[in-house]
């Protein structure tokens, strides 16, 4: 059945299959041994009288008896057992008859007796048969005339509660016209419980044969938490008496009892409502001992025919109410929304419905919008058909385009439109909501770029967390090589032929080392340390990782200038600045070509007009490429962020913008020359370190002492590292695996610790919080921290502040002595709150 309300038919003999299959396989049972006893007690008095006959104990009438024995088998199986018991007496009367000592011999008067036998004893049979066919026949007429009364009496029961169940959506005033016609029908009284949207059943209606007892159904049902009297029906429908010791498990309390004993329930046939799969209603037919009556099999299959009709009712009128309230709720949202809407037909463009705002914001009545399309509010500019601006474009959350229309006084507006594929009326539409963008647009282009900003960023970022988890374990290892390597040199001879197979392990670890530091110099937060740096260096040391930058079909040309002066900068900035230059010049070379980075140094004086620079000495990087190059208008932009005079997906960095960001902070500028097929230079002045500015690190005299010092590292290898360079300087060394270790550590030793080396990120506890419970106790204790995470992860974990003394790995052993030695030295000791706790993920400063 369908959803419509209507209950589907069902037949006399359908309701007399389901009332006898639970019967079927007995009377099976039943007519075998009808027909099997019969004949088995004439074989058992035949056999009884012969075995009398041989102990000399004759009968003196035998065939009597047998021939009772034919007219029960004929009078309980039929015809066909009867003859079988007949041929069966007949078999006997041959052998009893029969002279002895001689087979099939009789005497005359024994052979008419069995003549008179082999016709008197069949046509018995068949008499008491025929007798008893014509009695079941009539029994059977009786029975049929009954059943039909019976089917009768529940078709038009059936066809009561159809009428019942398809007057109304209203489920509740129609379940309870049910509950009357159910009682007395079929119960001396009935309760009706529904199930909320929440899953909890509520009373709905209830009814007694007698009606001034309803009143007592409603206050059974609606005591306590409003069960259905004797349990919920989920899946099934079931019968069962009812018993003192039930009423009183149902009953929550002594006054629900006395309901229970007023309203004296006998038995009970509980009914499920099924519909799409769940229980949506329980109906509890009663009777009591006034109707005399109890459920059978009928009753059961009637009554579930019954409840699947009511339930199929309820259904469709939760649906209705459901459509209903989706039509209010369309009607709130579409005709009163503040912004313009309408449906329009797939197919043929046309409009179907408009709101009240879109009438007002385009000038157009309502008729007058139901005969244009929505291709008549393109400006006539527009190709027709070229594109209505709601392609499909597989958003989830439906589609999504800014357009131009043309409003009826002619003026012409930028707007925004989402749709979303619905069905009206049968026919393809889609539902469109408009918003006038003409005084946003262009806050909406710098929205969207800043968006393209913040996601380049956000992947720049993901890729630098990551970087930071390798390069910890990657700097462990370049530690641990460098450090043991610079031990091997030490203690080798100068002549021995090991030292060069030392020396070249140490320098692919120092290569290692540098390969890090500048995959992981940009694109990231980090502390900046801005300290005079030799720029003809940087470019020296960073020429594989450009060459590997460029590609093999790019030839990479240096032409740096001796004896060029220093540029105070953060050298992982100078490193950032030169690969976002090297990117730019390899994406305008697609098809191969020259990258030039030259040095040099020039004055700018102040006759030098039209430059935004101050005048002095600057130190200059030109990198220049043999492009496609650009001209004036595609230069304009040059310095915004993700610009790119090529295909935009290709690049993946900030571009020029970054560069230009650094440079502006050390106080330099950027300068770009570029002509179309000519290529294009990027020349960065940066300003040059005085001699005066240029500070000389004071060393310390020894870097030997007898200090004692607590390394906390997880690293086993740099650990070990560390405890033997610094005992062999002279210092006690106590180590510890993490924080806890460490504090153990500590607890058990006696003397004054004077220096904590600790790795950053360790497990158990992290170096920001050990550090705090160790100047707890030991507030004169001075601490150096030690990380192979990136800059910008240790400033995540919170060693960023002033004061506190940090050292990166990986390091060679005399800078560790350096370092150690500096802090050992400093005349303020380590406050407390130098220790910053790694998880206070302090802000730094980003380029």
């Amino acid at each position: 059945m369908g959803e419509s309300g209507a209950a589907h038919r069902i037949s006399g003999s359908g309701l007399v299959a389901r009332a006898s299959a639970f019967a079927r396989s007995w009377d099976d049972w039943n007519r075998i041994g009808s027909s099997v006893r019969g004949p088995l007690l004439t074989a058992a008095v035949a056999i009884l009288f012969d075995q009398l006959t041989r102990h000399d104990i004759p009968v003196p009438h035998p065939f009597a008896f047998l021939l009772l024995t034919v007219v029960y088998t004929s009078a309980t199986g039929g015809s066909r057992p009867g003859l079988i018991s007949a041929l069966l007496t007949i078999l006997y009367a041959l052998h009893f008859l029969a002279e002895p000592g001689a087979l099939l011999h009789y005497t005359p008067a024994n052979a008419y007796t069995l003549l008179g036998l082999a016709i008197i004893v069949p046509l018995t049979a068949y008499i008491v048969a025929e007798l008893r066919d014509a009695a079941e026949h009539g029994r059977a007429v009786e029975l049929s005339r009954a059943e039909a009364e019976r089917l009768d009496r529940r078709l038009s029961l059936l066809g009561e509660a159809n009428v019942i169940l398809a007057a109304s959506l209203d489920y509740n005033e129609t379940l309870k016209n049910l509950a009357r016609l159910i009682v007395p029908n079929l119960a001396d009284w009935c309760a009706i419980h529904v199930s909320s949207e929440q899953g909890s059943l509520q009373f709905i209606a209830g009814a007694h044969r007698d009606p001034a007892k309803d009143l007592l159904v409603r206050a059974l049902c609606e005591y306590g938490p409003r069960h259905p009297p004797f349990g919920a029906a989920l899946y099934r429908a079931d019968v069962g008496e009812i018993s003192e010791d039930l009423l009183r498990s149902c009953a929550q309390d002594g006054e629900q009892l006395k309901l229970f004993h007023a309203l004296v329930p006998r038995s009970y046939l509980r009914v499920p409502m099924i519909a799409r799969g769940t229980s949506v209603c329980t109906i509890s037919m009663v009777v009591g001992p006034e109707s005399g009556r109890s459920y059978g099999p009928g009753d059961l299959a009637f009554a579930q025919e019954l409840a699947g009709r009511a339930a199929l009712s309820v259904d469709n009128a939760r649906l209705y109410r459901a459509a209903r309230e989706g039509d209010e709720r369309y009607g709130m949202l579409f005709g009163n929304n503040p912004q313009p809407m309408w449906v329009f037909d797939v197919d043929t463009l046309a409009f179907l419905d408009v709101n009240e705002s879109a009438m007002r914001h385009y000038g157009y009545t309502r008729e007058e919008f139901l005969r244009m399309s929505i291709m008549d509010l393109l400006p006539p500019e527009d190709t027709p058909g070229l594109h209505h601006g709601l392609e499909r474009n597989g958003s989830t959350r439906g589609d999504v385009a800014l357009i131009q229309h043309q409003r009826k006084d002619g003026a012409i507006v930028d707007m925004e439109l989402i749709s979303k594929e619905m069905e009206l009326a049968g026919r393809r539409a889609r539902l469109v909501l408009a918003t006038d963008t003409t005084e946003r647009t262009r806050t909406r282009a710098a929205l969207h770029q800043s968006e393209e900003q913040l996601r380049q960023a956000q992947r720049m970022d993901a890729a630098g967390r990551l970087a930071g988890g390798v390069a910890h374990d990657f700097n462990n290892l370049l530690t641990t090589i460098r450090g043991f390597s610079d031990l091997l040199l030490r203690d080798l001879p100068p002549g021995d032929r090991k030292r060069k197979d030392v020396d070249q392990i140490r320098k692919a670890a120092e290569r290692g080392s540098l390969l890090t530091r500048q995959l992981l110099s940009f694109g990231r937060q980090q502390t900046l340390e801005a300290r005079p740096i030799e720029l003809n260096s940087v470019v020296t040391n960073m020429e594989e990782l450009i060459q590997r930058l460029i590609g093999a079909d790019i030839r990479l040309v240096t032409e740096l200038r001796p004896g060029l002066s220093q540029v105070k900068m953060d050298p992982g900035q100078l490193e950032q600045v030169l690969v976002n230059l090297v990117l730019n010049a390899r994406d305008a070379m697609i098809s191969g070509g020259t990258l030039t980075i030259e040095t040099g140094e020039r004055q700018i004086t102040e006759s030098s007009r039209g430059r935004s620079i101050k005048p002095g000495w600057y130190v200059v990087l030109a990198v220049s490429d043999t492009g496609s190059g650009m001209d004036t208008e595609t230069m304009s932009p040059a310095f915004e962020p993700f610009f790119t005079s090529q295909n935009p997906a290709a690049r993946a960095g900030l571009g020029l913008s970054i560069v230009y960001g650094i440079v502006k902070q050390t106080g330099g500028v950027v300068r770009v020359s570029s002509e179309p097929g000519m290529g294009t230079t990027v020349k960065l002045f940066l300003p040059r370190v005085e001699a005066a500015d240029e500070s000389s690190d004071v060393r310390p005299a020894s870097l030997h002492g007898e200090e004692t010092i607590l390394i906390v590292e997880d690293e086993d290898g740099v650990r070990e590292l560390m405890w033997k360079i610094l005992t062999d300087h002279g210092y006690t060394v106590l180590e510890a695996r993490h924080g806890r270790d460490a504090l153990t550590v500590a607890a058990e030793y006696e003397h004054p610790i004077q220096l904590l080396v600790s790795d950053v990120v360790m497990p158990e506890m992290g170096a920001g919080e050990l550090a705090d419970q160790l100047l707890a106790s030991r507030p004169g204790m001075k601490v150096l921290f030690v990380s192979g995470y990136t800059n910008d992860e240790v400033i995540r974990r919170g060693v960023s502040r002033k004061g506190t003394a940090f050292m990166q790995k990986p390091f060679q052993a005399e800078e560790l002595t350096l370092r150690v030695r500096e802090v050992l030295d400093a005349t303020e000791p380590g406050p407390a709150d130098s220790a910053v706790r790694p998880d206070s993920a302090l802000p730094a400063d980003t380029a």
